[in-house]
């Protein structure tokens, strides 16, 4: 009898939850790990709650732990899904019985620098990078709804591909995601920033859906000012960008209308945002290549005050 794929998904929010269930559906051993006690106990309890993308709702058993807990074997894939704030401290929840040898961790986190701050902590050999059209909404304790599906991409961050990147492609495909290894690696992570870099900020402080940043002339002005600002960085920086990739930020708005953002989702639940590893990063980046983003200043400084006025205390660290 062949031995289940080992997977341990390192933050179930929406997005660790949506990919955990793909991949326990497809017979992989999935174990969700995330400090949400009530999150945790409801999926322990009755399953995770998931609704389709056709509106049916399915109940699915899963594995969830709240705190590092000693596993039979070590995980072939640690799925990464935390916020980017949180990824350094993530890796203090994982037992280390659950890193063996070959296993893998792949990043499929928002922004610049979490594939990076893997790599100081267990090698840059072990570690995948990536991104995913996936989209999922954390609707309450337990219960997620699948908000939009797309191709997901990874690859090293340098060197050659790792031995273990085929069984990762392997499960995505078997759980019936499309997914694809990729040696330019970088420049998509880069055009998966930029998409950020125009919704998350402004359906955040606005309180719009994504929909509406393509349909109301201010909000489409702001993100398409933010896009140019944060592409003459990325090109500073050596990375290749379309060009005609304000249209293309605009086309995921669009094709993502009814979803709330990553960042909306924070802001509206009183949580730390992912603003620093977004446009934040993009205005330290372009500080170091001397070149002026005052679009980008104001909308990290604007969520970054919003986060501080949480019933009037700041969001945890």
């Amino acid at each position: 009898m062949e031995t289940p794929y080992r997977v341990l998904v390192v933050g179930a929010g929406a997005m660790g939850c949506l990919l955990g269930a793909r991949f326990a559906q497809a017979g992989a051993d999935v174990r969700l790990l995330d400090v949400d006690e009530a999150h945790v106990t409801a999926i322990r309890e009755r399953g995770l709650e998931l609704e389709e993308l056709n509106g049916d709702r399915r109940t699915i058993p899963m594995r969830a732990l709240s705190k590092r807990e000693p596993p039979e074997a070590p995980a072939d894939l640690i799925l990464v899904m935390v916020k980017s704030y949180a990824t350094a401290r993530a890796l203090d929840l994982v037992h280390p019985d659950a890193v063996g040898s070959e296993t893998l961790f792949l990043s499929l986190q928002n922004g610049l620098g979490n594939a990076e701050t893997l790599a100081d902590l267990v090698g840059p050999a072990k570690v995948l990078a990536g991104v995913t059209a996936q989209g999922a909404t954390r609707e309450g304790p337990g219960r997620v709804r699948h908000g939009g599906q797309g191709p997901t991409y990874f690859g090293a961050l340098d060197g050659p591909q790792p031995p273990g990147a085929h069984g990762v492609l392997t499960l995505f495909r078997r759980a019936g995601l499309e997914a694809h290894y990729r040696q330019d690696i970088r420049s998509l992570i880069w055009e998966k920033l930029l998409v950020n870099v125009g919704i998350n900020a402004v359906t955040a402080l606005c309180g719009i859906p994504n929909g509406a940043v393509a349909e109301l002339e201010p909000a489409r002005e702001l993100c398409a000012a933010a896009v140019r600002e944060a592409t003459a960085v990325a090109e500073a920086e050596g990375i290749a960008v379309p060009e005609d990739v304000v249209q293309k930020v605009l086309n995921v708005a669009q094709a993502t209308a009814a979803n709330r953002s990553s960042m909306r989702q924070d802001v509206e639940s009183g949580r730390r945002t992912e603003i620093d590893a977004i446009n934040g990063a993009v205005v330290r980046l372009a500080e170091r290549q001397g070149l002026a983003v005052p679009v980008n200043w104001t909308l990290t400084r604007l969520v970054e005050t919003k986060e501080r006025s949480y019933g009037g205390e700041s969001p945890e660290a």
